[in-house]
């Protein structure tokens, strides 16, 4: 086992845990040709981890008050989130066996059973195709936010036609579970009630509801960009995306299986993101927000696809070279929404993406804009924002925790660029 450095040292990627997930890491990074790496175990406890945008880095904290700078953090152990089960009513009434899908029951055997499941959250989409191969029947029940989403139109009559024409005879349709859009108003002593009056038989109640932060797991345990806390950016239900990355927390990555082969899964996926970093020379990879935000509205009644990391994350750069690209502003501005403008105090910085070679800026406006134009904000997010003679369009991208908002775009900024 790699041991850990010095607290003197930067090290490139941490791992977190040398159990069976940590060992799936550190053979997946092996097998990518990514060999700086340390693996810290249980003598090597880390309780505090706070990310440091000025380096693009995180400052781990051990048991033992010993400090670690990292690039990159893989963390396996201990889980931060804990399967979440809603107080939904009556549910202690339920005199069948109920339980979590991240904590599978081992004995739990579906044949001949009517098996419920609430919420859709991955885990239980892993294992929804194998239940309804089995079970006498699966009835699923969305929970909000989850919806189910159909992803594929239904041919014309028309092209119903050409396709029997031209393809072979299809394969026998696989068992399907049954999707009740009703919302629950009860779970009972047999079964689960909607509030369309339809009641439904359950011998078994498998929930797959998301998950929470572990009660405990410390305020201060793992703090991402910004300030922001883990628990702080956690709503119960939700689960990181691909169950690795969580939005507000660069360059961090869960890795926590349920079980081996999604742990494998898991750590294979890390390790396409870090070579994507590689690839594109940046210091910084950060899940987008429209990525969390679908992934936790999506019903999933099978495993999900994953998206490559491209299209699901953010990279930026301050590597040294950088720095000479990377500009800020920090003043007075004019923001323009529907027509209505204010003067607002902003802080912008911007740099060239490596990946598309545009210029992209970001940052955040002070002042409270929630009685801005009538609240003209919850129609339009479409802005302009202007630095003395300088205008250029932006997008008001989000109400942060704090009452600022923040604010981005894509293109010449609204202050001056240095002569290149």
């Amino acid at each position: 086992m790699t041991q850990p450095p010095s607290p003197a040292e930067r090290q490139h990627i941490v791992v977190v845990g040398a159990g069976t997930a940590g060992r799936s890491v550190a053979d997946a990074l092996a097998a990518a040709g990514l060999t700086d790496f340390a693996v810290l175990d249980a003598s090597s406890e880390v309780i505090g981890s706070v990310f440091d945008g000025n380096t693009d880095t995180w400052i781990l904290t051990s048991h033992g008050g010993q400090l670690l700078r990292a690039d990159i953090v893989i963390a396996t152990h201990p889980s931060t989130y804990v399967p979440w089960i809603p107080n939904l009513f009556g549910r202690n009434d339920f005199r069948g066996a109920a339980f979590h899908a991240a904590r599978w029951d081992p004995d739990f055997d579906p044949a001949g059973k009517h098996v419920a499941v609430i919420g859709t959250d991955t885990t239980a989409g892993s294992h929804i195709p194998r239940l309804t191969e089995a079970a006498a029947s699966v009835t699923v029940f969305t929970h909000a936010p989850r919806r189910v989403v159909r992803e594929v139109p239904l041919p014309t009559t028309r092209a119903k036609r050409w396709l029997r024409r031209h393809t072979w005879p299809a394969a026998p349709a696989r068992p399907a579970p049954t999707v009740v859009g009703s919302a629950i108003e009860a779970v009972t002593s047999s079964g689960i009630r909607c509030d369309d009056g339809v009641e439904y038989r359950a011998d078994v109640i498998v929930y797959g509801t998301g998950f929470a932060i572990a009660e405990a797991i410390a305020d201060d345990a793992l703090v991402g960009a910004n300030g922001m806390t883990i628990r702080g950016a956690w709503q119960n239900g939700m689960e990181p995306y691909l169950g690795v990355a969580v939005r507000g927390f660069p360059n961090y990555f869960f890795l926590t299986g349920p079980d081996t082969q999604a742990a494998n899964i898991q750590a294979r996926y890390v390790v396409e993101c870090i070579a994507l970093m590689k690839r594109a020379a940046s210091t910084r990879i950060e899940l987008r927000r429209s990525s969390q935000q679908v992934f936790n509205e999506r019903a999933y009644l099978r495993p999900p696809e994953a998206r490559g990391p491209v299209s699901a994350f953010d990279l930026t750069s301050l590597s040294a070279e950088d720095d000479e690209d990377h500009e800020t502003y920090d003043g007075a501005a004019t923001l323009t929404v529907a027509g209505a403008q204010r003067e607002v105090r902003v802080q912008l910085t911007g740099h060239l993406d490596p990946l598309d070679g545009r210029y992209h800026w970001q940052g955040t406006v002070f002042d409270a804009l929630t009685d801005f134009n009538g609240g003209a904000l919850n129609n339009s997010r479409v802005a302009t924002l202007t630095v003395g003679e300088r205008s250029a369009p932006a997008r008001i991208v989000e109400q942060t925790p704090w009452g600022t908002h923040s604010v981005a775009g894509v293109g010449t900024p609204p202050y001056a660029r240095s002569d290149r």
